[in-house]
């Protein structure tokens, strides 16, 4: 078969470019070789979300003396919780096997090998193709720590499939994914510790957003160690036993079962029979056109180096690479896009941070809102948080924000427009946000701005 463009993944950055194709009128097929979907739909953002919204509705049913609501007795069955996430998955992966045949788009099943920039073997089955995007996404990682193949030893994709009952957890790194999965385990009652290599929780965020998610953690009883260096992990009678550096100290934790959360590969293997595009760090290098450097190659989304593992990343970079393969420019603006954790309170941060630019040379001035004073946090008896705001002292544009409260991974988006378009406080005051509300939180932030750049 010949077509205009092979992809393969039908993650969120193979369906994108997918549909971004079939504008095109190109004659398009994507190859999935496990489910459509991919690593978000099947094994990471749909079921994480899924679970971290019981866990959190568990946790303020138990403590909703506090709204007048006498319930003491809940109780979380983990039987109906694993079919409801299995119902979600399945039902969104239905809904866009549907949209692959009404977009007349080949669905492909089977493990997809680039033979060259233009034939790919599928099954026993070779076809040709014009252009041919990469989007295999990632698997989780596995550090060189002795004993990480032991059976109590526990990834993403293992936790999220079967949600064990476990009376204690040893979370190994406190990114995204091991914040999110502590979080939803202690809602669950389960103790659980959490051991960081960096000097700070959630590294790529906000200093601020990382102490306060600390200070919350402790509350809830997560027990969190930061520049805490992984040993060796060994298999007890009972569970596990973690042992690692702090302060220079050698220390072992136990406890039922071990999570190793360090971060993500790009998923490579056997994927190229003969030439391999160039590599960097173990992902694939691409230009700005999202092309590798192999001519015709494209690549996007977890498999690339230099941008973030993010679905809605992927996403974008897939509509902008078909763009490319069609001699336009990109439609999707990357410079700002939103990265989200959906703790309690959920995180968000987009553009620069303080710290960046101060690297670039760029003088900065700060608006901030303490989240505990605005009405809705209050009325929602909402943890510790803010709204931060980072703006250029020459012009006043805003550079980035970061926030750390209720609906904040949909609020970022305000500010993602601001920071594009390079609005002033000034500028973005002119909307009239509406009271009570969370966002409120935003107008605050911009006030203390508008007052500082001047």
């Amino acid at each position: 078969m010949m077509y205009d463009l092979m992809i393969l993944g039908a993650g969120p950055g193979g369906y994108h470019a997918a549909y971004t194709a079939v504008q095109y009128g190109m004659k398009t097929a994507l190859v999935e070789k496990d489910l459509a979907g991919g690593t978000c739909l099947n094994r990471g953002c749909v079921p994480t979300k899924t679970l971290i919204h019981t866990a959190d509705l568990f946790r303020e049913i138990r403590h909703s003396e506090v709204f007048g609501i006498e319930n003491a007795d809940a109780k979380i069955s983990r039987e109906a919780l694993l079919a409801r996430k299995e119902e979600i998955t399945a039902s969104l992966r239905k809904g866009l096997e549907d949209s692959f045949k009404a977009r007349k788009i080949d669905y492909l099943t089977g493990k997809g090998t680039v033979i060259d920039a233009h034939h790919v073997r599928v099954g026993g089955e070779i076809h040709e193709t014009k252009y041919l995007l990469i989007a295999s996404g990632s698997v989780p990682a596995l550090p060189p720590i002795e004993g990480i193949g032991s059976s109590s030893v526990l990834t993403s994709d293992d936790i999220l499939r079967d949600l064990p009952a476990l009376t204690s957890l040893i979370v190994i790194g406190g990114g995204v994914i091991g914040t999110e999965i502590a979080g939803v385990y202690a809602s669950l009652g389960t103790k659980v510790t959490i051991l960081e290599a960096m000097d700070q929780l959630l590294p790529n965020m906000d200093p601020e957003i990382a102490r306060n998610l600390s200070v919350i953690f402790k509350k809830r009883g997560i027990e969190t160690h930061t520049s805490a260096m992984v040993q060796k992990i060994a298999d007890t009678e009972t569970g596990a036993e973690v042992t690692y550096t702090e302060k220079g100290k050698t220390v072992s934790v136990r406890a039922d079962k071990v999570l190793v959360a360090t971060g993500r590969k790009a998923y490579l293997e056997g994927l190229f029979e003969n030439e391999m595009p160039e590599l960097e760090r173990g992902r694939i290098k691409i230009s700005e056109r999202m092309e590798t450097s192999v001519p015709g190659i494209y690549a996007i989304g977890d498999v690339t180096f230099g941008y973030a593992q993010l679905a809605h990343m992927a996403s974008a970079m897939g509509e902008n690479a078909v763009r490319a393969m069609n001699g336009d420019g990109p439609s999707r603006d990357l410079k700002a896009v939103p990265a989200c954790v959906y703790t309690s309170p959920e995180i968000a941060q987009a553009g620069m941070t303080e710290k960046e630019a101060k690297a670039r040379g760029i003088e900065t001035v700060i608006g901030k809102a303490p989240m505990h004073a605005n009405a809705r946090t209050k009325i929602a008896e909402s943890e510790r948080g803010f709204v931060k705001l980072v703006a250029d002292k020459t012009n006043g544009k805003l550079l980035g924000a970061a926030m750390m409260c209720e609906r904040a991974t949909d609020m970022i988006m305000e500010t993602v427009y601001g920071i594009l378009d390079g609005k002033t406080p000034d500028e973005l005051l002119e909307a009239v946000h509406p009271h009570p509300s969370f966002a409120e939180g935003i107008e605050t932030a911009l006030r203390v701005l508008k007052e500082k750049y001047r």
